[in-house]
């Protein structure tokens, strides 16, 4: 039987914590190799350029300085972006698809227009 999962919203605060290291990690990762405008997309409130205005402004931070800052600073604007996204995730706080597979999915589900 398929574990229950859930929105972010819907779970506990560890869970939520663990979310969103986990999102952070793939961020960050998506900030510097592939970009993120599926994100854009998706963002009607300005939190992805909230979080790029902090990685912006951290950009000497090192790999661990970033994660744990972005975490702790920037981790309501995560939040709201993680209820938008609608991802669904197990109890525990892991995304019931990994990151880089939901990415791609959306991608290849994008309108792609002139």
């Amino acid at each position: 039987m398929a574990e229950k999962t859930v929105l972010f919203d819907a779970l506990s605060d560890p869970a939520k914590h663990t979310a969103l290291v986990g999102f952070a990690k793939f961020y960050i990762e998506k900030y510097y190799n592939e970009g993120l405008d599926l994100l854009a997309q998706i963002d009607v409130s300005g939190h992805v350029a909230d979080i790029n205005q902090w990685l912006i402004d951290n950009d000497s931070f090192l790999k661990e300085e970033k994660l744990d800052g972005l975490v702790a600073d920037r981790g309501d604007n995560m939040a709201a972006l993680l209820v938008a996204l609608k991802a669904p995730f197990t109890a525990n706080g892991q995304p019931e698809t990994p990151w880089n597979t939901w990415f791609k999915d959306e991608i290849g589900q994008a309108q792609h227009g002139r």
